[in-house]
C-alpha cells in the first residue's frame, strides 16, 4: 500500500496543482464554479482590464462581483481577461466554440464590425422592457452624455451596446510652467479660472481659455525656452510625427469643423481645405514656430511632459491617473479641448464610449442583461469612480457628491464633463485598417513639410497628399461595406 501511494502521490499532487493553475487562470472556473458554489448559472464576462497590470482593476471587479452576486445569488460571475491585442481573434474563435462569453467590453474599434458579423445581441427589446426603470437604473439614451451614445447603435438606431466609459482626446497643460510664466504675462495669467477676489486659481484653467489657433501658437511660443545653441530646452507643445502626429490630426481636424469619415463608413471626409489647414497648422508649429522638441521615432510625449520639458501635449481624458502614477503624485496639470481653427466655431475634440455588449450566443440573456443594468447604472459608474478614478458616461454621475469630491481632490477633472460634451464622434469604421492607409501620408506631410512647400517633396501639395490618403481609405471602406452586406444578407437582415 505504501509503495502504491508513493507511486500515485506525485501524479496526484501534480494534477491538483495543474487544476489550481487552470482555475486561477479563468480557464477552468466555468467547469468548477457551479459544483462548488451551488449556483446554477456561470456568467462569463470578458475584459482586457487586467488586475495583473493594475491592481485597481482587481478591486473594481471584486466590488462589482460582490454587489451582483448578492442581488442574484443564483449566478456566479466568471471574469476572464483577454489581452486587447488578441481580443477580436479570441472572440471570433469563442463565438463558434462551445463556451462563448456572455458579456464583454467592446471597444469602438470593433463594435460596429462585431454587430455586422452577427456576434452581438440587439438590445432594443431589453431596453423597452426596462423603460419603467427610473433614476440611476435607467439605461436609455436620455441617461447618458450625448457623446457617449454614438458608437453603440447602427445609423438606423438599432442598439447593440450600453456605454461603460466615455473617453476624449484633449490638451493637457503643465500648470507649473504656466504659473511661472503667468507671473509676468497677463495673457497667460488670463488662462486660469478667477477666484472670487479676482486672483487666478492656479489649480484650474478655463475650459475656453485658448480662443483659437493663432492664440494657441502665441501661447506655445511664449512657453518655449531655447538653449544657447538655439535648441528647444522647454517646448511649448509636442508633436511626435511618428504615429503621434498622425493620431493628432483628427482632433485638430474636428476643431476646424471637419470629420474623418461619414456616418455610414462609406467614404473619407478629411481631404478638404479644412483638412489641409489642420495639417499645415501642425507643421507650422514645428517648422516655423519651433515650439516642439525634434522629431524622433523614440520620442515619448508623456515622458517629456512628466519631466517638465513640455508645457502642453495632446493626450486623453483618462491620462490623469497615468501621470500621477508616473510622477509619484504630481497633480498640477489641467485639461482643455482643442481650440477652434479658422474653419471651426467652438472648442472641440473627439469622444468615444466603449461599451458592454451581450453575445448573441449567450445562454444566460437575463443574467447578462442584469449585469449590464448594474455595471452601466449610476451605481456602476460610482464604483468605477471610486476604484479606478474614471469619469463616466452617465449624466447623473456629475451631479453626485462623489464627483464633486473627486474634482476637489483632483482639480484636473474639472473640465472633463465639458470636454466630453464638446466631442464629435470618433471615426468608427475599420480604424486599424484605415490607420495603415492614412497615417504614413500624414506622417510624411509633417516630416517633409519644407520640401513640399519648396515643390521638392513626395507630394505636389498637402491637398494632393490628402486626396491620395482619402482614396486609399475609401478602398478600405468599400471592402468593408461589401463584407457587411454579405453578413447581413446571410442573416436575412438586408443591407444598410
Amino acid at each position: 500500500m505504501r509503495i502504491a501511494l508513493r507511486i500515485l502521490l506525485p501524479g496526484l499532487v501534480a494534477g491538483l496543482l495543474c487544476l489550481a493553475a487552470l482555475y486561477h487562470s479563468g480557464v477552468a472556473r466555468a467547469w468548477t464554479a457551479g459544483a462548488g458554489s451551488g449556483r446554477p448559472i456561470q456568467l462569463k464576462v470578458w475584459d482586457w482590464w487586467s488586475a495583473s497590470a493594475n491592481e485597481e482593476y482587481g478591486a473594481y471587479f471584486d466590488a462589482l462581483e460582490k454587489v451582483y452576486e448578492q442581488r442574484y445569488p443564483e449566478v456566479d460571475l466568471v471574469y476572464q481577461v483577454v489581452p486587447f491585442g488578441n481580443y477580436v481573434q479570441k472572440l471570433a474563435t469563442a463565438m463558434v466554440g462551445s463556451a462563448p462569453p456572455d458579456v464583454f467590453q467592446s471597444s469602438v474599434y470593433w463594435a460596429e464590425g462585431l454587430y455586422q458579423r452577427g456576434m452581438l445581441l440587439p438590445l432594443d427589446s431589453l431596453l423597452a422592457s426596462a423603460s419603467a426603470d427610473t433614476g440611476g437604473l435607467r439605461l436609455g439614451q436620455d441617461a447618458f452624455l450625448p457623446s457617449a451614445w454614438r458608437h453603440n447603435h447602427t445609423p438606423e438606431g438599432a442598439v447593440f451596446g450600453i456605454p461603460q466609459i466615455i473617453d476624449a482626446q484633449c490638451l493637457i497643460w503643465n500648470l507649473d510652467l504656466l504659473e511661472a510664466a503667468a507671473r509676468d504675462d497677463e495673457e497667460i495669467r488670463a488662462l486660469f479660472v478667477q477666484l472670487p477676489d479676482g486672483s487666478p486659481d492656479y489649480q484650474r484653467l478655463r475650459f475656453d481659455a485658448v480662443r483659437d489657433w493663432e492664440h494657441f501658437r502665441r501661447l506655445a511660443k511664449k512657453l518655449t525656452r531655447y538653449g544657447a545653441d538655439g535648441t528647444v530646452e522647454q517646448a511649448g507643445f509636442v508633436i511626435n510625427a511618428y504615429g503621434g502626429g498622425a493620431g493628432m490630426f483628427p482632433p485638430w481636424l474636428a476643431a476646424n469643423g471637419g470629420a474623418f469619415q461619414d456616418e455610414q463608413g462609406t467614404r473619407a471626409l478629411f481631404a478638404t481645405p479644412g483638412g489641409a489647414e489642420a495639417i499645415e497648422f501642425m507643421a507650422r508649429l514645428y517648422w516655423e514656430d519651433r515650439v516642439c522638441p525634434p522629431f524622433r521615432r523614440q520620442l515619448a510625449d508623456a515622458e517629456l511632459f512628466e519631466e517638465g520639458k513640455v508645457a502642453c501635449m495632446a493626450a486623453g481624458t483618462w491620462s490623469g491617473k497615468d501621470i500621477i502614477r508616473d510622477t509619484l503624485g504630481w497633480k498640477h496639470f489641467a485639461k482643455t479641448a482643442f481650440p477652434p481653427g479658422p474653419s471651426g466655431r467652438e472648442q472641440k475634440t473627439l469622444t468615444w464610449g466603449n461599451m458592454l455588449v451581450i453575445s448573441r450566443r449567450s445562454p444566460h440573456m437575463e443574467a447578462a442583461w442584469n449585469y449590464l443594468r448594474l455595471a452601466c447604472s449610476l451605481e456602476g459608474n460610482l464604483l468605477r469612480l471610486k476604484y479606478l478614478g474614471y469619469n463616466g458616461p452617465r449624466l447623473d454621475l456629475y451631479q453626485t457628491p462623489q464627483w464633486q469630491e473627486a474634482v476637489q481632490a483632483r482639480p484636473y477633472l474639472a473640465n472633463v464633463p465639458q470636454i466630453c460634451l464638446a466631442g464629435d464622434k470618433l471615426r468608427h469604421t475599420e480604424i486599424i485598417a484605415t490607420d495603415h492607409q492614412a497615417n504614413p501620408v500624414f506622417e510624411t506631410l509633417l516630416l517633409r513639410d519644407p520640401e513640399i512647400i519648396a515643390g521638392q517633396g513626395p507630394y505636389p501639395s498637402v491637398a494632393a497628399a490628402l486626396e491620395e490618403a482619402a482614396h486609399n481609405v475609401d478602398q478600405v471602406y468599400a471592402r468593408y461595406q461589401q463584407q457587411a452586406r454579405g453578413w447581413l444578407a446571410r442573416r436575412g437582415e438586408g443591407t444598410r
